[in-house]
């Protein structure tokens, strides 16, 4: 179910925003090769990532994922985490792009108004081949549903959120973060909204990783191939181009960025050690000496905070 929120969404850009029409063509063949792959991979990986959340969430948190009123900030065109947390408990999304559900007129007029052009190329290329019908038929069987009904999705800026204080148990991001232009006044937000007691779990992918430029070939390359780290080396940057609006923050800032706006966070670094020797080659010939080992290996950082 689409909605407008009070408060007028920001156009930070998790859309694609390619530049150049080769890029624009690359962008949307690799694409195609994801959905030739059909959806059973993004399937499986969606549910680790739920089953890994619940359990951090329990472990670091106290917090068990049912029954809550729960938030998830840039759930993403397919609102896969959404569709896991609606099973048990009462979720709203807020993105600053129109996320279509089902095949609502009104819904489509909107995305085709607000969003870029690429993303609604996108969004109904997915469609028109059938693959996000058949990547919602297989979550729900493997979550047990027989079918997911529509979802809350409000069109709002994460920096300045339109709810209450205090509204929500548990407040959840999954590969945002590292789109907005002011994080941390997106993490105020968390701490205003977020119940005492109620946990946030932000997963960031980072920026200094491997695929942190976000450029599509990378991303939908599977396993890491060299070269590697192609946007952090000066003889390589102008070969790989970012699909999107990236803040290029580093992990260090991350980190006192969290620990400021939530004392007592935990950490979780989601890392690709098996990176380690192409790293250590890397350094041998005088390359990313201006990197930590930490910051190239870490994939995805992961804060889990629980509110006093």
């Amino acid at each position: 179910m689409l909605q407008q929120s009070a408060a007028e969404a920001k156009r930070w850009s998790y859309s694609s925003n390619s530049r150049g029409a080769l890029r624009k063509a690359a962008e949307l063949y690799h694409l195609f090769q994801v959905v030739r792959q059909g959806p059973r991979g993004r399937v499986a990986f969606t549910l680790d990532t739920h089953r890994a959340t619940r359990q951090r969430v329990l472990e670091h948190g106290g917090l068990e994922l049912r029954d809550l009123k729960v938030l998830d900030i840039g759930p993403g065109q397919q609102l896969r985490h959404m569709r896991c947390l609606s099973s048990e408990n009462e979720v709203v999304g807020i993105d600053t792009d129109v996320i279509p559900q089902g095949f609502s007129l009104r819904d489509y007029r909107e995305m085709v108004r607000v969003n870029s052009w690429m993303r609604v190329a996108k969004t109904f290329g997915r469609q028109l081949l059938g693959f996000d019908a058949r990547f919602q038929r297989q979550l729900a069987g493997e979550l047990g549903i027989k079918e997911f009904g529509p979802l809350s999705v409000l069109r709002m800026d994460a920096t300045r959120m339109a709810f209450p204080d205090e509204s929500f148990d548990f407040v959840c991001s999954y590969s945002a973060f590292e789109h907005i232009d002011d994080p941390k006044a997106a993490l105020r937000e968390v701490q205003r909204v977020l119940r005492p007691g109620g946990v946030a779990y932000i997963s960031l992918h980072l920026y200094t990783s491997h695929s942190g430029n976000h450029d599509p070939a990378i991303l939908a390359g599977g396993e890491p191939q060299a070269p590697f780290w192609p946007h952090l080396r000066p003889s390589l940057r102008d070969a790989v181009h970012p699909s999107t609006y990236l803040n290029e923050i580093r992990l260090d800032a991350w980190r006192s960025m969290y620990q400021e706006v939530m004392p007592g966070v935990h950490f979780i670094h989601e890392r690709q050690d098996h990176l380690a020797g192409p790293l250590s080659e890397l350094r041998a010939a005088g390359e990313l000496q201006g990197f930590t080992d930490e910051e190239l290996l870490t994939l995805n950082l992961v804060a889990v905070y629980k509110k006093r």
